[in-house]
């Protein structure tokens, strides 16, 4: 309980947004107000029986922001999918009530009105499509003026291979999809202290323009333990040029959580990690000013606020 409402005061207290619940419902009787039918000729054949409900669920309709879509078990679907941005999404995470999947708003998607459409195929050969459009709106992400050491602003030659060679490393680890999920239930925080509102942040290392701050950083004293914040797998436990030493779980679906600038790695790559079990200490290493812990969340390569994910309603997942 306390761990709840320690995520709904993070939550509060960085985005004041709370979490919206869509139904989008597969007749023209039932119009949302983000996702609006377009086309009736799809939803003459009434007889069948009731229409199936997809859920979409999210804090916000911007940059970095995640969504969830879901449907309940009993509604005779065998399989459903949503089109967006060019990628299919399954509904496939096989929850005990339904099936469900994760879409991500990139932290540099462009504001504009992006269409979305969601088949769902039924028992008897009957399948349902829809088609919405939803609006992503501007978002505006805070800029930062931050001295490091040199080598870390601007890297020496001798090291420009190796940090290569790691993003080379870490885009694989973040290509590898796991087609059913790990976690189990809500995401929590990995630890409680206070967050900085620095997710996309542009960030000018010794005045050099560099790049965007993915994650969210955690005001965390040194050699404090650092938790997961899902359960998964751990697929990197190392030490990193620019993150220091890392940590990256699969949650499975394509979503992954990342750990940086521990002191620590108590997580051995491969092992399974239950949600909230401890994988690190907080520390200063890599590209670092003082101890605190960078969280980070990817989704199907997509960069999110890890905040996003907290009370997304995964309880029963």
């Amino acid at each position: 309980m306390k761990t709840m409402i320690r995520n709904i005061e993070h939550i509060n207290r960085f985005r004041g947004r709370a979490i919206r619940i869509f139904s989008v419902l597969f007749a023209t009787a039932f119009i949302c107000i983000v996702l609006t039918p377009l086309e009736a000729r799809w939803f003459d054949d009434r007889k069948a029986g009731a229409p199936p409900v997809i859920e979409i669920a999210y804090r916000a309709l911007e940059p970095g922001e995640v969504i969830l879509a879901s449907y309940k078990s009993g509604q005779s679907i065998r399989k459903a999918f949503i089109r967006f941005q060019g990628r299919n999404y399954p509904l496939s995470g096989q929850g005990e009530s339904g099936g469900f999947a994760f879409i991500g708003l990139d932290l540099t998607m462009e504001p504009g009105l992006y269409p979305m459409e969601i088949t769902a195929e039924r028992t008897g050969s009957r399948r349902d499509v829809i088609r919405r459009d939803i609006v992503i709106n501007r978002k505006e992400f805070p800029e930062k003026k931050i001295w490091v050491d040199p080598d870390y602003a601007v890297p020496p030659k001798e090291v420009e291979e190796r940090i290569a060679r790691e993003a080379e490393l870490v885009s694989a680890v973040y290509s590898v999809v796991t087609p059913h999920w790990l976690g189990t239930g809500d995401f929590v925080v990995p630890h409680e202290g206070d967050a900085s509102p620095n997710f996309g942040q542009r960030r000018i290392f010794n005045d050099k323009p560099r790049s965007t701050h993915t994650g969210v950083d955690l005001a965390v004293p040194f050699g404090e333990p650092i938790k997961a914040a899902n359960s998964g797998k751990v697929v990197l436990a190392g030490e990193l040029y620019m993150s220091g030493k890392t940590v990256i779980i699969d949650h499975g679906l394509g979503v992954f959580s990342m750990y940086g600038h521990m002191s620590e790695i108590l997580a051995k790559r491969g092992d399974p990690i239950e949600k909230g079990a401890v994988m690190g200490r907080c520390g200063s290493t890599g590209r670092s000013t003082g101890p605190h812990l960078h969280w980070g969340v990817r989704v199907l390569g997509a960069r999110v606020d890890p905040f996003s994910f907290l009370g997304l309603g995964l309880s029963n997942r």
